[in-house]
Parts: structure tokens; sequence; C-alpha cells
């Protein structure tokens, strides 16, 4: 509920701005539909149908709304790759670019890109940051 209480939140500001970007998070186990994250994959899923139903809404008022669906090495990948070395050396075997995504190098500039001018048509989609997954 955070997403769409933040949304709600920012859509006065950008509609008087008369423009702006949301960049929402997915997960790539939701994506996938990995086993036992049934309640997971849902809030997940969740936010990116509101997502895509938010850019159709508000486009209208050069308000753009897209998310990132990151494999990156975050707290909790770190803790993984610690405390299951064999599953985590697999896991970032399984991906094309055979390394786990750098939160800052790799995914945090895909974000400013989505943010910026540069991707200014780019509105109600999905990035797979994904390292080939």
């Amino acid at each position: 509920m955070g997403t769409l209480y933040m949304m709600q939140a920012a859509l006065p500001h950008l509609r008087e701005a008369g423009s702006g970007s949301i960049v929402n998070f997915g997960s790539s186990t939701a994506v996938m539909g990995n086993a036992v994250f049934g309640a997971y994959a849902m809030a997940k899923e969740a936010i990116r149908g509101l997502s895509r139903v938010a850019a159709r809404e508000w486009g209208r008022y050069g308000i753009r709304v897209n998310v990132v669906v990151p494999v990156a090495m975050s707290p909790a990948s770190e803790d993984f790759s610690r405390t299951q070395p064999d599953r985590f050396e697999a896991m970032q075997n399984s991906l094309a670019l055979r390394r786990v995504g750098d939160c800052e190098g790799d995914i945090g500039r895909a974000v400013v890109a989505l943010m910026s001018d540069d991707l200014s048509y780019l509105t109600g989609d999905t990035l797979m940051l994904t390292g080939g997954m």
C-alpha cells in the first residue's frame, strides 16, 4: 500500500508542475512466479498493475510511470551470498551476464535515465534489469 499512498501524495505536485516521472520497483521473483513467494509476488505484481494504470491515467498531465525489476547486490543478496554460497553461485551463473547487478552502477543509472528527458516517451513499461535472467 505504501507505493499507492506515495503516488497519491505525489500526484497533486506533479500535476501542478505539468510533468514528472515515477519509478516503482517490481520483483523478478514475482515475474517468474518463484515457489513459496505467493504473498510477495502478489504485492509486487500489484505495483506493476498500479503503475500501468497510473501511466494511462496520468499521461495527460505529462506524468510518466514506469517499473524497474532489478537483480542487484542488495543487502539481502549479500546475506544470501554469505549464508548460501552454493545457491547464490548457481543463481548468479544462471544469469546471461553471469553477475548480479550493482545497485548504484547498474540499477541506479537506469533509474536516473528513466527520470530524465532522455526517456520521455517511455511510460507504463517495466524495465527488466536482471542480467538476462
